[in-house]
């Protein structure tokens, strides 16, 4: 039995109770491509050992808020999934989370894991939810954390924590590595020689989007 599986049994959920408003509740669907981020842990190994790149243990999934009392009650579900996952009681995942809605009015549920096998299972299984409460279109993207223990430079910066971003559009990963500048300013950059290093690093592990165009970033991440 599949972690999806057994969160749902453990919640006594009926396969025949959904509030899917007829969407195809297959998780092979458009929308959720659950092998692509579970293809994520290899990845993260070769990022530690040759770019000196940790887990963080920490990730968030950000979705298009919708002003419905349907989406209200999909947030509630999750919200409950989660308080399972973490009750240790029913499931021996050593996990935290909250979920919050940010100042642009998205949705994140921001998962906290000590390994990335389980990070990645909780990931796929808030997405699947999300999937079968019908909101498969609101969801924007998966943010996975590292860091390089590097804390600054002489020149004011700082540049700490990397991420890997999985966009559910084009059911891709990209890099992207913020340089948050200490002066008055604070004036956002991007690390792109950085981002390049990590794309060629992990392109044959997961997939990539190539086009840098398409590397959106996702700057005031809310963990």
């Amino acid at each position: 039995m599949g972690f999806f599986n057994i969160i749902k049994k453990t919640l006594k959920i009926d396969e025949n109770d959904r509030d899917d408003n007829n969407i195809n509740n297959t998780i092979s669907n458009p929308f959720i491509d659950s092998q692509a981020i579970e293809s994520l842990s290899l990845a993260c190994i070769k990022l530690d050992e040759n770019l000196g790149l940790k887990s963080t243990g920490r990730c968030g999934i950000c979705v298009k808020s919708i002003n419905s009392e349907s989406f209200k009650q999909m947030k509630e579900y999750i919200d409950n999934l989660l308080k399972v996952v973490i009750d240790k009681k029913n499931i021996n995942f050593d996990i935290t989370f909250n979920s919050l809605i940010d100042n642009y009015g998205y949705l994140w549920f921001i998962i906290k894991g000590k390994t990335i096998a389980e990070i990645v299972a909780v990931i796929n299984a808030v997405g699947d939810s999300i999937h079968e409460k019908g909101f498969s279109r609101q969801l924007l993207a998966n943010i996975f954390e590292f860091s390089s223990g590097y804390s600054g430079d002489n020149n004011g910066h700082i540049q700490n924590n990397q991420y890997l971003i999985y966009n559910y559009k084009i059911d891709k990963f990209y890099p992207f590595v913020p340089i948050i500048s200490t002066s008055t300013n604070n004036r956002k950059r991007r690390n792109h020689d950085q981002e390049i290093k990590i794309m060629k690093e992990v392109s044959d592990t997961i997939k990539i989007e190539e086009k840098l165009s398409l590397w959106y970033p996702i700057w005031n991440i809310p963990f």
